[in-house]
């Protein structure tokens, strides 16, 4: 009778333990300076003048942007833009410390970071890609760091607003 108790008992234990399942879609984050960031708020914007997409992911006092061409139909899917050559690809990064605004960007003619969009999905307007880069401090402000490192970015699924 005892080792029905004790198998009842395991039996209960074992299926009332649950496991919690949050999921990062739509998501923007990364390794920034060997440490996890996430973006608590993003978006995406065309701007079909200057045919760029524009990625901005915000946590609590820092943004980050992502500039980089807007695809051609025909375009095969990944597409690689290298930053820093040229004003159509760009990232920066800014927050602020010390009621001071700090303010990183790549680079011109730099070619130290990289976006690859894997996806834009025109009929759902969605944006999906990977990121690394290299941004400097443009203002010299003491306060930061005279480079932000990103590696391992991550946009996916982030919704296209107009």
């Amino acid at each position: 009778m005892k080792k029905l108790i004790i198998l009842f008992l395991a039996t209960i234990t074992l299926t009332g333990c649950t496991q919690e399942v949050t999921f990062n879609n739509p998501s923007v984050q990364g390794v920034k300076d060997n440490y996890f960031w996430r973006a608590k708020s993003y978006s995406a914007t065309i701007d079909p003048v200057n045919n760029v997409i524009l990625i901005e992911a915000d946590s609590q006092f820092e943004t980050l942007t992502l500039k980089m061409p807007l695809p051609s139909a025909t375009n095969p899917y990944p597409i690689t833009t290298i930053l820093g050559t040229g004003s159509t690809s760009e990232a920066t990064f800014s927050y602020v410390v010390s009621g001071q605004n700090l303010f990183y960007a790549t680079g011109s003619n730099a070619e130290d970071g990289q976006i690859v969009l894997t996806e834009y999905d025109p009929i759902n307007k969605t944006v999906s890609g990977t990121f690394r880069f290299n941004s400097f401090n443009l203002g010299n402000n003491p306060l930061g760091n005279p480079i932000v490192n990103f590696t391992q970015g991550v946009f996916y699924k982030i919704p296209v607003v107009n």
